[in-house]
């Protein structure tokens, strides 16, 4: 789904405000804009929701953007603004940052805008991430504090050598009544005096050098001098928000054999997924600190799970031994390999160059690809896929790195079915220059006949009298690997170039075409048409619709032509004269993002609709746990009052459903009923 971005505009008109918000729903959000004109307007605005962007001109109106910066300052609110100048003059700019704008964008700089307001966009995304994350910190360091207080492990919490914290596990361990006796001592008078310079030099290297774990076998000493050893664990960690050593005493101590085993797979001989993961996220750690980058190579089995399908678990292990192996020859002891899951190994290489990484990953895949084990008497060979993907100061959680590694191993398999190869993860970058590469390939795709309809239906959900089956019909390219290609990738050249009026109407004559084979199966489909802005202005297409519909034979109402909003506000007096032409051909009109810009009433009233598709992002609010649904219930209710058929699309589960039934929404449409196919053929339970 596309990302709801609320907008309020400060005294804009509707001629400034529908163009950003068309260009926003272009560039894959989805935008609701609001207009407040008066202060007590941005106050009541400012209590009713969380708003993402506020936007003003420099024209001078009863409330200005000036006003508005002194409001969010007195109430502390994190809303950026944006200021839209008439041109790029460098006095505009440099008051604006004087006045602590966020952005300052020319009138006529619509890329530049969009860019501007994306970025507020992920930058306030962060800001809010950051605050819950503090949030949740401090809960987690008050829970963290709970639980070593009642803890049955002996724990303490040094600053240095200085005991903070001890709890009453440590207390007993060590011969003390209470843990209170223990705060402010030296943790080293708690050991003897053979390993108190040892444990000293493990604190300070702890605190100089940033390691992140360390383990120690010492002798302790309790209160009445007796002696025991111990097992000792340091581990970075906060105690009352400051950094401070955690040391956790073990009665019994470990053998190292027992230590190690602890750590390690018992089919491979390679550390096992706990210790990975620990050791995966002090590598994340470490790097974001800086200077410590590395790669992670994420190795997968292509045929794993045939193999175990032919010839058992036992077939299995052997192959995953004679590949950890294999593997240990080949990976330096310097880096860390690991078994993480069944089908899979893993390399922390400790080396920042991708290429190295790459190179040791091809020589790892080749191995592989060579290797033969044999079980009971039977031969078995497999190839891997292989994700690398680097770990820098700016990489995110170990969930995120492991999804990126192995979908790049998935990846391989996915391009040619077979694996064994090898893929670096890079982040994709949008291109924003490509509108004329857009137009040659729609160009190429009209000319080539590579486009398709889908259908998806729209059902009834409260109108029990309705008795003909309702779909959209939608537009698929077919690429070059016969992928299929949404419109919403090139929603902006579609927008802005002629070659939009050719789609739209290869878009009607195939649907047509459509509906003339489902009328002579006796299925009388209505079917809705999506128009481009460019169609909606452009009187030769009313012409040309007037004709195919003498010639198809078709009755005109089972066509319904979809307008967006933000285009029939934009160009209010096309899209009335484009609506009344339709009437007089027979045919319907649906208004659809209804309720996203600021002209919703006006556009209703001019354009007089057969339908009302609501703006799917009323319905994402739905679908949110908690969602408040005034704002549906109020649009709903002005639509009831003049009698519009209404549509609720996006509809993705049942949450949402009983909201919509109890408001009287007429129709629903979403992936939750049935996603877009090629065939009319949904069952609508006539019985």
């Amino acid at each position: 789904m596309r990302k709801n971005v609320q907008l309020m505009f400060l005294g804009m008109s509707a001629e400034e405000t529908d163009p950003i918000i068309r260009l926003l729903r272009a560039s894959r959000l989805a935008p609701r804009g609001h207009l407040v004109s008066t202060e007590q307007e941005f106050l009541d605005a400012l209590s009713e929701r969380s708003w993402d962007v506020i936007l003003f001109t420099t024209n001078q109106s009863a409330f200005s953007g000036k006003n508005a910066m002194h409001h969010l300052r007195r109430l502390d609110k994190d809303i950026p603004l944006i200021q839209l100048v008439p041109n790029s003059d460098s006095h505009y700019l440099l008051q604006g940052l004087k006045n602590n704008i966020q952005a300052v964008v020319p009138l006529e700089e619509k890329e530049l805008l969009m860019l501007a307001i994306r970025r507020e966009l992920e930058h306030l995304e962060s800001r809010r991430k950051l605050r819950q994350t503090e949030s949740s910190l401090s809960d987690a360091e008050k829970q963290y504090e709970s639980l070593l207080e009642s803890s049955t492990h002996a724990i303490a919490c040094c600053d240095g050598d200085t005991i903070l914290f001890a709890n009453q596990s440590m207390a007993t361990l060590l011969g003390f009544e209470s843990p209170e006796t223990l705060l402010g001592t030296s943790l080293s008078l708690c050991f003897s005096q053979s390993h108190k310079e040892e444990l000293q030099e493990q604190l300070q290297m702890m605190q100089q050098e940033n390691l992140r774990n360390a383990s120690l076998q010492l002798t302790a000493v309790r209160a009445d001098e007796t002696e025991f050893d111990t097992n000792l664990a340091l581990r970075p960690a906060r105690y009352n928000n400051s950094a401070c050593i955690q040391i956790t005493l073990s009665a019994e101590r470990k053998e190292e054999e027992q230590v190690l085993q602890d750590k390690l797979d018992l089919v491979s001989g390679l550390y096992n997924l706990d210790y990975f993961n620990n050791e995966l996220d002090e590598t994340l750690q470490r790097a974001m600190e800086g200077g410590a980058d590395c790669n992670l190579l994420y190795i997968s089995l292509d045929n794993y799970l045939e193999i175990r399908s032919d010839i058992g678990i036992e077939g299995c292990d052997q192959v995953v031994r004679d590949i950890s192996t294999l593997l240990k020859k080949h990976v330096n002891k310097a880096h860390l390999l690991a078994r993480p899951e069944e089908d899979s190994f893993a390399v922390i290489y400790h080396d920042p160059n991708p290429d190295k990484a790459t190179t040791l990953a091809t020589k790892l895949c080749k191995a592989i690809s060579g290797n033969i084990s044999e079980s009971s008497s039977t031969t078995i060979q497999t190839t891997c896929s292989i994700g690398v993907t680097t770990i820098s100061d700016n990489t995110p959680t170990r969930k995120v790195i492991l999804e990126r590694a192995r979908g790049a191993a998935d990846s391989i398999r996915a391009d040619n079915q077979r694996g064994n190869g090898v893929k670096l993860y890079e982040s994709v970058e949008s291109n924003t220059d490509e509108s004329a590469d857009q137009v040659f390939m729609l160009e190429d795709a009209i000319q080539q006949k590579n486009m398709k309809l889908l259908f998806q239906p729209i059902v009834a959900l409260n109108s029990q009298e309705i008795t003909d089956h309702h779909y959209e019909t939608f537009l698929r390219l077919i690429g070059e690997k016969g992928e299929e290609i949404s419109p919403n990738n090139f929603l902006d050249t579609l927008d802005q170039a002629d070659i939009s009026i050719k789609v739209d109407r290869w878009v009607i004559k195939e649907t047509m075409l459509n509906m003339q084979r489902e009328f002579r199966r006796k299925q009388r489909n209505r079917v809705f048409i999506n128009l481009s802005s460019r169609t909606l202005r452009d009187r030769k297409t009313l012409l040309w619709l007037s004709e195919l519909l003498r010639k198809a034979g078709l009755p005109a109402n089972y066509l319904v032509f979809q307008i967006s909003e933000t285009d029939a506000s934009s160009y209010l007096k096309h899209a009335k004269f484009f609506a009344d032409t339709l009437r007089k051909l027979h045919c319907q009109i649906c208004i659809k993002h209804f309720g996203s810009s600021i002209n919703s009433e006006l556009v209703l009233k001019q354009v007089n609709p057969d339908y009302v598709k609501l703006d799917g992002s009323y319905i994402q609010e739905l679908n949110e746990a908690g969602a408040d649904s005034k704002d549906v219930l109020k649009l709903l209710h002005t639509l009831k009052v003049q009698k519009k058929v209404t549509i609720a699309p996006l509809v993705e589960g049942t949450r949402v459903m009983g909201t919509l039934w109890k408001a009287g929404v007429d129709f629903v449409q979403g992936n939750y009923l049935q996603p877009p196919k090629d065939a009319m053929d949904y069952d609508f339970f006539d019985s």
